[in-house]
């Protein structure tokens, strides 16, 4: 073999093994690379491993299909491991193309990590469940309990958490154990498992990296284990050390309900105080424990502050809030405030002894300053129904009967008397005194049966003296009053040797009834007694009836004796003095004195009858001239057309007796004409009798009575049917007297007693509650001029009142009020007066109130009728201070509906002056003294609401808002006002 073969050989040999070498050199390079890859993997230098598997990826082309495999998933998983951009996307693309492969099992781990990293708790729990913890070292198995654990916590399994970071604690080396400590003790404390949090934080607290996050815990749960010293002393050495401002704040808040838990309320102000100065939005709980706290230390102001923040909320708490609430008003003495927080609380029934308590606050301040939203008798009797065994239920029981009385309702005053299991002297002496009061409420609205029945029952006590005597004698009143004369003079008698208020009146009051009773003789007696202790106001009218007395006996000299007394008193005496003399048969005597009265009183009441007893004076002295100049008169300008039909036909009369019996004849046929059909035919029938029976034409005079309707051959049936009718009428037994009537007016309907029976039927049938047959009989006799005109006109008038017919009502009324009969005027003027108020026809209803009060006679309920009606008057037309002088007069009235008013009336004048609080006081006043009267109740309720609106409390007015919408829906107009107010308050 030549040297170039061998040369040849020999480098194509060593090519050949170099190339081997080269081979295996390379391969070994690449594998070294690969387990390269995986040691940084395992040693977490993530990095440069992923750099590695990358490389092995990318440009390794000898590289095993598996280990292709686990290099693209390492590549991935590092990426996400490292939070790289699309690494997360990469990922999932390997799973879709390897969805089973092996290698997912060792990246849980460090993928979990990344999960938790990025707060995605829910698939980190997922990942780490996916562990296999037998393939874990030690180390590495502490790390993923740990982990486990935290992601428990974090995704609420609290107890799945403690039992993993309890594992991880017994394994973990010294290094670990601290953090784990301090969690496992912060969800022990969260658990309130204060043992286990304190053996855990125990392990900790003396650890600078732990000291200051354990110290607040053990503050807390010292607190939590009523360990209040503890707590407060751990508390405040925590507050001397460099804490944050909010840690500081709790601590103070733990140190503050520490202090209040041990009833320390003055330790704990200052603390609760400090934690609630930086809380932007305190709880319920901070704000009604910090009130509760400042009202213990008697800061009420304070106190109020707190509890008023609570008052838009309804729980349990705002209840309990309202009821300190109103417990603070109290102690500073706000008692309408603290009536109002009350209420509320009373309302709410989230706590019934709250409810009970705050119900028993409202109804006894309800029964001390009134109550404005509701009677107070009403809460009270609420209460008692809600606890009608408690302990306190007669006390309440007793105040039911109090509130009754002192608000004026005096009726059901007596009901809850009646509802009394039981009694009491004191209760007893209440029932005489209220039984008296109403008795008497009653005798002056005129209701005098009802009145009659309470003071019975009033003497059924003999407690109070006083009252029982005053109760006979108004009894007494009661029973003259109804016309029961004996009764009433029985129970003056029984009263001559006692002392009571009224004695002084007692022999006027006899005097009357036994003057109304015909017994002039005794009536004298006790007129006379009564003249040497007179009241002023009442002596003119005793003398005057002494005087009658002697008139009725005949005794005409001593009539004129006092009536010469008494002459410059009144017209009436004069009239009287006149009438007198004249029976007496001293005519010019009493012509001089009918002189004297109609130049003294020209607007006398009596003046058309003192020209036409003029008239007839002249007449019996035969000076016809003056005689007929005076019935002139009389026909020329009364207004009284019974006098005027009168005065003509003694004018005709004086014709006959002058023989003139032609004019005379001739001025009766006018008569005739003018009357006819009229009770005043029969007279006219009467006066021509002479000039026909004179000249014996009989046919001629019954021509004429027949002429003007008058027939004067009346049977004696007829008769005896109308005096029988009289007779029963009299009797007052109207039953039998119709029955009569009728007879004779079918019979006789032109008799001579016509009218008189047609006006008695009618009132019989009135009084026998038949109105209907009572409106047509006497709207005939209304109808037509006769003696009974005003009358029938007077009870048609009191039927359509009753029956709420105004209008028909006001027609009669109108007619009368120029009646001669001066109660008949009287009585038009008093119902006009009303008419014309409720019609808001201020002008007329005061002209008519002026009339009505001018008239002494009047009952004190009409005048003080009048005077109401007289006060709204002037409010309307704006005269405020002769209406609040008008109004004020009447606040002491016994008529509850009239001091109600006037009351009202009184607070709308202080809140017209800006006087809120003033205003405010009476209406408590007002609701406290009349709770019966809802109407001027609400209306006041109105008022009060703009007082706070005044006083620039918003709260007190929009509730009492609220409470009118609410409560007085009877009164729209009210509710309307007080919506009014409420958009004001809005605004």
């Amino acid at each position: 073999m030549n040297s170039k073969k061998i040369l040849l050989s020999a480098a194509v040999l060593y090519f050949g093994i170099s190339g081997a070498q080269q081979s295996q050199y390379f391969t070994q390079k690449e594998n070294y690379r690969f387990n390269l890859a995986e040691n940084l993997y395992q040693t977490k230098i993530y990095n440069a491993s992923q750099f590695e598997y990358a490389r092995q990826y990318f440009y390794n082309q000898n590289l095993s299909k598996s280990r292709k495999e686990a290099a693209q998933f390492f590549d991935n998983v590092i990426g996400v491991i490292l939070q790289k951009n699309h690494a997360e996307e990469g990922l999932t693309a390997f799973m879709k193309e390897y969805p089973n492969s092996a290698y997912f099992a060792q990246a849980n781990l460090p993928l979990a990590d990344y999960y938790l990293a990025k707060k995605d708790f829910g698939k980190a729990l997922e990942t780490l469940k996916k562990v296999n913890q037998y393939q874990l070292s030690k180390e590495e198995n502490t790390q993923y309990i740990l982990k486990l654990g935290y992601a428990k916590f974090m995704m609420g399994d609290t107890k799945g958490a403690t039992d993993a970071l309890e594992e991880a604690y017994k394994t973990a080396d010294e290094s670990q154990k601290g953090d784990i400590a301090y969690m496992l003790g912060h969800l022990y404390y969260s658990n309130r498992q204060s043992d286990k949090a304190f053996q855990y934080f125990d392990s900790v607290k003396e650890k600078p990296k732990f000291s200051k996050l354990v110290r607040p815990y053990y503050v807390q749960m010292y607190y939590n284990d009523k360990n209040y010293d503890q707590a407060i002393t751990e508390g405040t050495a925590l507050l001397n050390e460099d804490i944050s401002d909010a840690y500081k704040a709790e601590v103070h808040k733990i140190i503050g309900e520490s202090y209040f838990m041990k009833n320390d309320y003055t330790s704990a102000y200052p603390h609760l105080k400090d934690y609630l100065n930086v809380q932007q939005n305190p709880s319920e709980n901070d704000l009604y424990e910090m009130g509760f706290v400042a009202a213990q230390l008697k800061k009420y102001d304070e106190a109020v502050s707190y509890y008023s923040q609570l008052i838009n909320s309804n729980s349990a708490l705002a209840q309990n809030a309202y009821y300190q609430l109103g417990n603070a008003y109290l102690a500073v003495d706000k008692k309408q405030e603290a009536l109002s927080a009350f209420r509320s609380a009373y309302q709410m029934d989230y706590d019934a002894k709250v409810k009970k308590l705050a119900h028993e606050q409202y109804a006894k301040l309800s029964y001390d300053i009134g109550n404005p939203f509701e009677s107070p008798s009403a809460v009270i009797q609420s209460y008692i129904n809600s606890n009608p065994n408690d302990i306190n239920a007669p006390e309440m029981r007793s105040l039911l009967v109090k509130s009754y009385l002192y608000s004026g309702n005096y009726k059901e005053t007596l009901n809850a008397i009646d509802r009394l299991q039981s009694s009491t002297p004191e209760i007893n002496k209440i029932d005489q005194e209220v039984s008296y009061l109403l008795g008497t409420e009653e005798f002056n609205k005129g209701n005098y049966d009802e009145a009659e029945t309470y003071l019975l029952r009033s003497l059924g006590f003999n407690i109070n003296k006083e009252f029982y005597n005053r109760a006979l004698y108004w009894l007494g009143q009661v029973y003259y009053q109804k016309g029961n004369y004996p009764s009433a003079i029985v129970r003056y008698e029984k009263l001559l040797n006692e002392s009571f208020p009224e004695k002084q009146q007692l022999p006027y009051d006899l005097g009357y009834a036994y003057f109304k009773s015909k017994k002039f003789d005794q009536a004298q007696t006790y007129f006379k007694q009564y003249l040497n202790n007179p009241k002023p106001e009442f002596k003119n009218d005793a003398e005057l009836r002494l005087a009658d007395i002697h008139y009725a006996n005949n005794d005409l000299n001593e009539a004129i004796a006092i009536y010469d007394k008494n002459e410059d008193a009144t017209d009436y005496t004069l009239y009287q003095k006149a009438m007198a003399l004249g029976f007496k048969g001293d005519t010019q005597a009493k012509i001089n004195n009918l002189k004297n009265l109609l130049s003294k009183y020209p607007d006398s009441e009596y003046y058309d009858d003192a020209q036409y007893e003029m008239g007839t004076a002249y007449a019996a002295q035969d000076d016809f001239a003056n005689s007929n100049d005076a019935f002139a008169k009389v026909i020329k300008t009364s207004s009284d057309r019974d006098l005027v039909a009168n005065a003509s036909i003694y004018r005709a009369q004086n014709y006959i007796d002058q023989n003139q019996n032609d004019k005379a004849l001739s001025e009766l046929r006018s008569l005739g004409e003018q009357y006819k059909n009229t009770a005043y035919a029969e007279k006219i029938v009467q006066a021509a009798k002479p000039i026909f029976t004179k000249n014996g034409d009989v046919s001629g005079y019954e021509s004429f009575a027949k002429g003007i309707g008058v027939n004067v051959a009346a049977s004696e049936i007829d008769e005896i049917n109308l005096s029988t009718g009289k007779q029963y009428f009299t009797k007052k037994d109207y039953k039998n007297a119709i029955s009569y009537y009728e007879k004779y007016l079918t019979q006789n309907p032109t008799g001579e007693g016509l009218y008189q029976a047609k006006y008695e039927l009618g009132e019989s049938y009135y009084q026998t509650n038949n109105t209907t047959k009572a409106l047509l009989v006497l709207q005939e006799v209304a109808s037509v001029q006769n003696d009974y005109q005003d009358d029938a006109q007077t009870r048609l008038a009191q039927i359509f009142i009753a029956q709420g017919n105004t209008a028909e009502a006001k027609k009669y009324l109108e007619n009368i009020k120029n009646s001669s009969d001066i109660n008949i005027k009287n009585y038009a003027n008093v119902e006009l007066m009303k008419m014309y108020a409720n019609e808001k026809n201020f002008s007329q209803a005061e002209k008519l109130a002026d009339a009505v009060i001018a008239n002494s006679k009047n009952s004190a309920a009409v005048i003080e009728t009048a005077k109401v009606i007289k006060a709204r008057s002037l409010m309307n037309s704006g005269k405020d201070k002769d209406a609040q002088s008008a109004y004020t007069s009447l606040e002491k009235s016994s008529n509850t509906s009239v001091a109600a008013e006037a009351l009202y009336a009184k607070a709308y004048y202080q809140n017209k002056g800006k006087a809120f609080k003033s205003s405010n006081e009476t209406i408590f006043k007002l609701a406290n003294n009349y709770a019966s009267e809802d109407y001027w109740g609400a209306k006041a309720l109105v008022l009060m609401a703009k007082n706070y609106v005044g006083l620039k409390d918003n709260y007190q007015a929009s509730y009492t808002c609220d409470q009118i919408i609410e409560n007085y829906k009877d009164f729209p107009e009210i509710v309307a006002e007080a919506k009014e107010v409420k958009k004001q308050i809005k605004k």
